[in-house]
């Protein structure tokens, strides 16, 4: 996979954080599976976990979906695909080595996408906010979340010296790149401690 300069920093940032990943993080579980339900997801769905890192979110997708459900994990990072593996991931769901912007899934047929911690390492949110809009249904929903406040994560991007824009999570900015990309903003919840944004799909 070539690699633009972005995808290269985000990758180069990760890898070497990817073992023991979640063991850092151990109380984000609850979070996730949090997230996860506000996709409304259906027994038969297929659905998308974009920028799956470690694969924390795909049991609980695979839950919703059910065994006839499809259930696909993407990321840019290798190492974060081989700690998903480890932890099993890959015997619940596809986990591909890829970019988030050019989804190997065919026209309108998902029915709910995560994105969690991903739109602040996307120097282009809005063009990949598109991708996920063509692979959806029309109603489908988006989940773009992270497990912790966004203030608190950009302090965190700061300390750990992390290329992240986020300002893509921005309060004023989430809602109109949401409806650039193909999305109607449909709940916020910016609170202290966690951050959703929910956009369902136009169609």
């Amino acid at each position: 996979m070539s690699l633009s300069r972005d995808l290269a920093q985000t990758r180069e940032f990760f890898t070497p954080r990817a073992s023991g990943w979640e063991d850092r993080h151990p109380d984000d579980d609850v979070s996730f599976k949090w997230a996860v339900d506000q996709l409304g997801l259906s027994p038969g769905d297929a659905a998308v976990d974009a920028g799956c890192g470690s694969g924390r979110a795909l049991a609980p997708i695979r839950d919703a979906v059910g065994s006839e459900g499809a259930v696909l994990g993407i990321d840019a990072t290798p190492a974060m695909l081989h700690e998903a593996s480890r932890l099993g991931r890959q015997n619940i769901s596809v986990c591909a080595l890829g970019d988030v912007g050019r989804l190997p899934v065919r026209d309108n047929c998902v029915a709910g996408i995560l994105a969690a911690g991903l739109l602040p390492h996307l120097p282009d949110p809005v063009g990949t906010l598109r991708e996920m809009a063509r692979v959806a249904q029309p109603g489908a929903r988006l989940a773009v979340f992270h497990p912790i406040g966004r203030l608190a994560l950009a302090a965190r991007h700061q300390e750990r010296g992390a290329h992240a824009h986020d300002m893509n999570i921005d309060p004023h900015r989430i809602g109109p790149l949401l409806a650039e990309g193909g999305w109607t903003l449909e709940l916020l919840d910016d609170a202290e401690d966690h951050y959703l944004a929910l956009g369902v799909c136009d169609g």
